[in-house]
């Protein structure tokens, strides 16, 4: 069973430049990309092939280490390793995105590929936790946008969206309005504000 806490802003689509991520490493702040579009454009064909075949398969919640693995440049994990295996052990402290704010991850426990969401009036209902899975539900045009959102959001954000594209049309209604506020609303503190959905 997966725990899913909702509580994290959403980034506004609109004019912003490229995502990226400030990390602490070396001494110093390392800039790197923060979203899949930026991974893509860095790596090697067999890179990018191995890159895409994770990123199709991790739960939402851990998409951040797949994009983090990538990211940091090869030369800061020699110089720094302890504060490399701090990030991906989870600890975000210091790290911030191109607005300077604090990069909070997603408060989901769990690993399995799928979660459960209750909804007002409509019961739990189970969503895929993965892109690969979302894929599997879409078609067309609908697909074509869902992977532009993959994209272009930031990876400590993807679970939202695999969480909006993943819903059934019976309640999209109400998980627009949940992203609505979600979006509204920016988090003091690792987890968010902990409205919690258990499964």
């Amino acid at each position: 069973m997966t725990s899913f806490t909702v509580g994290l802003a959403i980034r506004e689509k609109s004019m912003e430049p490229e995502p990226f991520w400030s990390l602490p490493l070396a001494g110093g702040s390392v800039r790197v990309p923060s979203a899949p579009a930026g991974i893509r454009a860095r790596l090697s064909p067999e890179g990018l092939s191995a890159f895409e075949d994770r990123l199709a398969r991790t739960p939402g919640q851990h998409l951040v280490f797949v994009v983090l693995e990538a990211a940091v440049p090869p030369a800061a994990r020699q110089q720094d390793p302890d504060t490399v295996a701090r990030l991906l052990d989870g600890d975000f402290t210091g790290v911030t995105d191109e607005t300077g704010e604090q990069v909070h991850l997603p408060d989901i426990e769990g690993d399995s590929p799928v979660w459960f969401i209750p909804y007002t009036g409509q019961g739990t209902v189970e969503v895929p936790a993965t892109i690969a899975g979302v894929h599997a539900r879409l078609e067309g045009d609908r697909r074509a946008e869902f992977d532009a959102e993959v994209a272009s959001t930031p990876a400590h954000l993807l679970h939202f969206t695999i969480l909006q594209y993943a819903t059934p049309d019976a309640v999209t209604a109400e998980t627009d309005a949940v992203v609505a506020q979600l979006r509204a609303n920016t988090p003091t503190a690792r987890g968010g504000h902990g409205d919690e959905a258990v499964a």
